[in-house]
Formats: C-alpha cells, structure tokens, sequence
C-alpha cells in the first residue's frame, strides 16, 4: 500500500508536472557540467536550481564539486514550501553553509518588459552554473488561460509546455559564457513543435552534448527524458556553434539478436551513462543500445536535429544524396479519420441495436484500425467493426448527410445528441452535430492505398483496395498521380524493410518504450525513394505485388524480403550500414 507521503508526491507531480531527480543521475550532470570549470579553483562560482524541489541536484553538484575542490554558491527556488523545507534540512546536513533557498516560483520572479535583466538582481544575481530539471506539464493540463499568459510572457510559439517558459527565464538568469544543464522532455529533438524550442537554442546557446535517455525509465513520467548542456552565446558573439554538439543516446533493444551480441555487462543502467564507446551493453536481463556520435543541427529549425555516429552520417547523406526523390514528392500521406467519439460512431455490434436505430447499410462502412495492422496485407484477425459514415460528396464538395433520408441514423444518432452535441469545436466550426470531425474525402476511400499504424515497433505497411475506411490510429498513403499503383507497391517495399527502420532510426530518433517507433506524417513523408523506373525498382515492386497477391510459406516470405533488401541497396547504390 502507498504511504501517505507517497501519495501526496504522486498528487504534486500530477499536479506540478514535478519528477525529482535521482542522485546517480544527478551526479552524472553535474560532473558534465563541472568538467567545463576545470582550473577556477580559486573563484566562488554560482549554481541555480531554479526548481529545486528537495534538492538533489543542487547536493550532487555539491559532492562532486568538493571531490574537484571547486566552491560553490548555492541557490535554489521552488513554490513548494515541504520541499524547499527537505531541501534546507538536506543541504544543512551537508556540511555547506554557501547557500540560498527562495520559496516562490521561479516564473513569477521575472519581471514584465522585453528587456533582458528580466530578474531582481538583488534576490537573484546571474548565476554561472544552472543546473535543473523543471517540470514538464502541457498546454491542457496548464489551462489556456495560463498557457496564453506563458506564451505572451516569454515569446513562445506554438504548442505550450511548461519547460518551455523555464528555458527561456533560466537562459536569461544565466551569466554568458555559463553552463546550463538541464533535464526536458527528447520530444524538441525531432517533432515538428519542436522546431521553437531547437531555434532558441541554437540562437541562445554553443550547444556542448545532448543526452537522450530515450526509455530508461531514470523517471516516473510518461515523457522520455533528454539532458542539454549549453554555454550560454555573449551578446557579441551570435555566431553558429564554433564546435560539433556531441551527443549520447541510450534506449533499450528487446530483439534476441541484440541480445546475443553484447559488448560488455555492468551491474547498473547509471553505469552506461559513463561508457564512451557505441555498442550493445546489457544490464542484468536487459540490453541496451548506445549511440555516441555528433548532433547535426539543420539550417532550417523545422528540420528534426539528427543524432548519428560518423558512419551513420555519412549513410544517411549518402541515402539522400542517391534518392530520387521523397515519398511527399509521388504520395499523399493521411491521418486516419477522428471521429472524436469513437463508441457512438464505430462498433461492432450494430446488429444488435432495435432495429429502428440500426443505421441504413449506405452509411456503414468498414473500418481498419491498428490492432489489424500486418506487413503486406491487412491481418486475417476478425473484426466486425464498422463505422458510420455521416459525410458524402454533394456538388463537388464534402458535405455532412441529410439526416432526413436517413431515418434509422437520425434515430440512433439522436439517442447520443447530448454526448454529440457536448462537442462545442464541432459546434464553433458551423459543423453538424452528428459529424465526424475530421471525415477526409469520402471519394478517396474507394481508391486503393497503403494502411500502416501510427505507433509500432516493426514497419507495418499494407495494402488495402476494398473500400475500407482507416481509423484515426493509422495512417494512409494514395499516389498523386491517378491509377499509379505501382509507386505504392514501389513506397511498400522501402517502407518494409530494415534499411528503412535504420534510416528512420537515424533520421527522426523518435522510439517510446520498449523499442516502438512513431510513423507519423512528417517523418514517411521524408522517406527517400530510388528512380521507380529503375530495373531494381521494377523488381521491388514485382516482388511486393507477390507478397500482397498471394499466399506465403513464412520461409519464402523471408527470402523474398531478403531479396528486396538486397534490392534497395542496389537502387541507392549503397552499402548496408
């Protein structure tokens, strides 16, 4: 059973977006950051915690600073008075009498204005070190009043989390030429909304290491976590890095083969954080994966930072430079539909609804969702599950039905009005209250097309040409040009394959727990495509119409998968990395 302390932690970090630190982990940033003050023995140098919490890691710095007869000033704010209390009787019990600790919250300690001397030097002086780990609560949680507030405060664009508002405050509180350590989120590193937070800072920072974590579970938070070491840029110097981001990156491999080529065994996941080699590692009965290489920071800040070893780079590039083109350049790519009300609109069972309210065959229409989702063909797995369909094509334009010709919808309809018409975007859109939300064009469904499911640890794409409708967990693809159905047995062979879970891999760094990968627009749309009338090309796609066409042996299926392998290399005209 919880302890009531416990309970009332889990209550705050729902309630605060607040995970504290553990102290390996803690000591493993502060001795990254403290190597960069190597010889300034003789000055007092001073660390900010600007969300302390109880303390760890203003303690870890602390420990290793004496270990490296370092002095410290110490300072740490929270708005939570218990902790600050834990963190003052922690700190005392230390030994260290150098320190400060400010019960308020951080954020409101800045002051109004564009200027950049946004604090009370008085209360809180720049500071060389900011060492931290802030909370991470998002837009919805926040509420879109405080949200708004934030994002006028600090110039924020986009999508707001908290963390973001607390890099912008601590990299003003920051001295320049001082060193920020601080724990996030590894969503910035490669989503599209990260494209503000990559820009700031690359403007504001000579970016030293990327740390990310990926699913080590260090944290109780559902986030995955990534550490950022920045030197703050002077007001003078503006220029790009003068050095090359180095970058360290750990996630767990569940696959056998990995685990039967492991380079070493340590006792502790800590451990790893410490190895300065790339390789397979295990830690009592799990594996992990270990990438140390460079950060490459596009010019363009919508482009995702790409996390890759010397030998990744060079494929990577090379990839790019022998594509042909893009997938975005032959194909659409679609989310599936949101219906944003799933059990009124698809079920399984409408057969067993009073006849009355069973809805007019017209309207529904199948539907395929991830849990059917297999490579090459959609899983013989049974599902029953129809949707219904409220859209159509009317004078050229997607229009919501007429519910008057459609009696036996209306009914079933209206017996969930309240819980439909409960969705006010609907209703603020000029939208019908039984629509879907986002129906798509009810024309293209008809169209043969690739399905493949938005999170998954292996490629999952298939080929689809009933009819069926594609549920918000998937996604789509159609070619652009009329009746091209080669380009997608073309774009499912390249997506299939294991050269394409690397280039991915290298390319979007983007895996959750246990090793599954997002597959979301922005990234397939950026897969590479050989010349589709190249005699390798020609090939793949013969091959993967036999994958879709007919039935397999498992054997044979891997041997023609291994020959689209070999294939796609040929068609790049590269090597297997």
């Amino acid at each position: 059973m919880m302890s009531v302390q416990k309970v009332k932690q889990v209550s705050k970090q729902k309630a605060t977006g607040a995970h504290f630190t553990p102290d390996k982990l803690a000591e493993v940033i502060a001795k990254r950051i403290l190597n960069y003050f190597k010889g300034e023995e003789k000055r007092v140098i001073r660390v900010l915690d600007p969300a302390c919490g109880d303390g760890e890691l203003l303690l870890a710095i602390n420990k290793v600073a004496q270990s490296m007869n370092i002095q410290l000033e110490l300072i740490g704010v929270d708005s939570d008075i218990d902790a600050i209390n834990i963190a003052n009787e922690r700190l005392s019990r230390s030994g260290h009498k150098n320190f400060r600790l400010i019960n308020k919250d951080f954020l409101e300690m800045v002051s109004e204005g564009d200027n950049y001397d946004l604090f009370n030097t008085e209360e809180l002086e720049p500071a060389d070190i900011i060492i931290a780990n802030p909370p991470y609560v998002r837009t919805q949680i926040l509420g879109a009043e405080k949200a708004q507030q934030l994002r006028k405060k600090f110039n924020l664009k986009g999508r707001v989390d908290l963390y973001q508002a607390f890099l912008v405050a601590m990299t003003q509180q920051l001295k320049s030429n001082g060193i920020m350590g601080v724990i996030t989120s590894n969503r910035y590193l490669t989503t599209k909304g990260g494209e503000s937070i990559r820009k700031f800072l690359v403007l504001n920072f000579n970016i030293l290491e990327i740390m990310d974590l990926g699913d080590t579970k260090f944290f109780d938070a559902a986030v995955l976590p990534a550490i950022f070491f920045g030197e703050k840029k002077s007001k003078e110097n503006q220029k790009e890095n003068s050095n090359v981001p180095k970058f360290f990156k750990i996630y767990e491999q569940n696959d056998i083969e990995a685990s039967t080529n492991v380079n070493s065994e340590f006792n502790s996941l800590i451990e790893l954080l410490e190895v300065n080699k790339s390789g397979l590692y295990s830690v009592r009965d799990k594996t992990y994966s270990i990438s140390l290489g460079k950060l490459i920071s596009p010019e363009n800040y919508k482009e995702p930072w790409i996390l890759a070893t010397e030998d990744e780079y060079e494929w990577f590039m090379k990839v790019n430079q022998n594509a042909y083109g893009f997938i975005e350049d032959f194909a659409h790519v679609k989310v599936g539909i949101k219906t944003t009300a799933d059990s009124v609109f698809i079920r399984s069972d409408w057969e067993e609804l009073p006849e009355q309210q069973i809805p007019e065959d017209k309207l529904l229409r199948p539907i395929i969702s991830a849990d059917q989702a297999n490579k090459w063909s959609v899983s013989l797995i049974e599902s029953n599950k129809k949707v219904l369909y409220t859209h159509e094509i009317r004078d050229g334009q997607i229009k919501a039905i007429n519910l008057e010709e459609f009696p036996r919808a209306k009914n079933y309809l209206e017996s969930h009005k309240e819980r439909l018409a409960g969705r006010t975007y609907v209703l603020k859109a000029n939208r019908n209250w039984y629509e879907i939300w986002v129906p798509h064009d009810p024309s293209l469904w008809d169209k043969p097309k690739i399905i493949f499911p938005d999170i998954s640890s292996e490629p999952k794409f298939f080929y689809e040409d009933k009819g069926s409708i594609v549920d918000g967990n998937c996604y789509w693809i159609i070619p652009k040009k009329e009746n091209d159905n080669d380009i997608l047995f073309l774009i499912m062979g390249i997506c299939n394959s294991k050269f394409m879970s690397k280039y991915h891999d290298i390319a979007f760094q983007n895996k959750l727990y246990a090793g599954r990968r997002r597959y979301l627009t922005q990234y397939v749309n950026k897969y590479p495509i050989p010349n589709p009338e190249s005699i390798y090309s020609k090939e793949i796609i013969s091959l993967v119409k036999e994958l879709v066409n007919n039935k397999k042996e498992a054997q044979e299926i891997n041997e023609i998968e291994n020959r689209i392998e070999e294939l796609i290399l040929r068609a790049f005209d590269i090597e297997s990395l």
